[in-house]
């Protein structure tokens, strides 16, 4: 189904967006996320960012958010100043790209990091025009190309604390930078409620809360809806690289997606938010034991599994069980939406699992991320 009909049809069933004359207002709390605050201090809006990479431990970085035209504030000067709203922007995740759609200003991207990977249908246009340029990331980030783009901002993101480092060349170089640590939320509506923080950076508050509330009532009417069914499918996830298994940790993002469309994760008593890796016989038990496969990388028949390690050939739950990957809304080039859009529409996600783990339900509603494996 095409991506923006999706949106439209989520949006009539929603309520009502509000419109680019209405007053603009501030959230006073979230409801999930943990990885920042926005607090409206009348003159301005401060963005507080909390450890946003791994590992990071009582990490807060300040952004301060000031009307283009105004003048800056004595108590404010030297501080990370962003002005708003931002006209021209570089995502380095496609995730940032889906929440730009969502608040529709996704226009406004110039550049981006791994076009290849780019799902948004407009953008991918864009980019084949030469409108938008891919600028690298990391020791690759073309700093050059970046410049050239004259953009307002660049949303980044980190996995370790190094990232440090390419913000502040950033800065050097005269161009604002914020860090954007959506990835590391554990609950599918902590990821998708930093539509919020982004559209900040748009004075968008009131477009992002209505877009939020319409999320997140069909995600928990979707959770109620299970709490009904009896006898869980037990859920393995994930595929082997040589003789090492990545599960996602008990408490991950995807962890909880399969908690509230109930199912019951065999990995799940390992608490950690991140993913790790068991041996290959260890996930072979638990995966003998499972009534449904999800999630095995890029695979997209059982032949093409059987093939990638004969050992699977007997498993229990590739003859007997459920197996569905994620795959539906792949690029031609190796862009999933499920990590990009998706990111947004947890509720999306959450009914493909319960279409996985429960057949009789939701049976009028077609698949949007995921495609049964044959």
């Amino acid at each position: 189904m095409n991506r923006i009909l999706i949106l439209l049809l989520l949006l009539i069933g929603f309520s009502c967006q509000v419109s680019k004359e209405d007053k603009r207002t501030v959230s006073p709390s979230n409801l999930y996320a943990h990885g920042f605050e926005i607090e409206d201090k009348g003159d301005f809006v401060k963005l507080t960012v909390k450890n946003p990479w791994e590992e990071a431990n009582n990490i807060s970085i300040d952004y301060y958010l000031i009307e283009k035209g105004k003048t800056i504030k004595d108590l404010l000067k030297g501080k990370n100043i962003i002005f708003t709203p931002v006209e021209k922007i570089v995502c380095l995740s496609t995730s940032h790209l889906a929440f730009l759609e969502a608040i529709n200003e996704d226009h406004k991207v110039v550049g981006v990091s791994g076009a290849d990977y780019v799902s948004n249908k407009n953008i991918a246009e864009r980019i084949r025009k030469g409108e938008i340029v891919d600028v690298g990331y990391g020791q690759n980030l073309n700093y050059e190309l970046l410049v050239q783009q004259k953009p307002d901002l660049v949303m980044v993101y980190g996995i370790g604390s190094e990232v440090s480092a390419l913000v502040r060349k950033l800065a050097d170089l005269g161009i604002p930078a914020i860090l954007n640590g959506e990835y590391l939320e554990e609950k599918p509506l902590g990821k998708a409620e930093w539509v919020k923080f982004v559209a900040a950076l748009f004075q968008k508050e009131a477009q992002a809360d209505s877009f939020f509330v319409g999320i997140e009532k069909e995600y928990l009417e979707l959770t109620n809806l299970v709490k009904t069914t009896n006898n869980n499918p037990k859920v393995m996830v994930g595929s082997p690289y040589k003789d090492s298994w990545w599960v996602p940790g008990g408490n991950s993002y995807l962890a909880n997606l399969i908690a509230d469309a109930g199912g019951d994760y065999v990995g799940r008593g390992n608490t950690t938010h991140e993913s790790y890796v068991v041996s290959f016989e260890n996930a072979f038990a638990w995966a003998s034991t499972a009534d449904v496969w999800i999630n095995m990388s890029s695979l997209k028949s059982k032949d093409e599994i059987v093939a990638s390690d004969s050992r699977f050939e007997n498993l229990g739950v590739l003859n007997q069980g459920r197996v569905f990957n994620n795959i539906h809304r792949v690029t031609e080039t190796g862009g999933n939406d499920f990590w990009e859009s998706g990111t947004v529409y947890p509720n999306l996600i959450l009914k493909d699992l319960i279409k996985v783990f429960y057949p009789s339900l939701l049976n009028e509603v077609d698949f949007t991320y995921y495609e049964e494996i044959k």
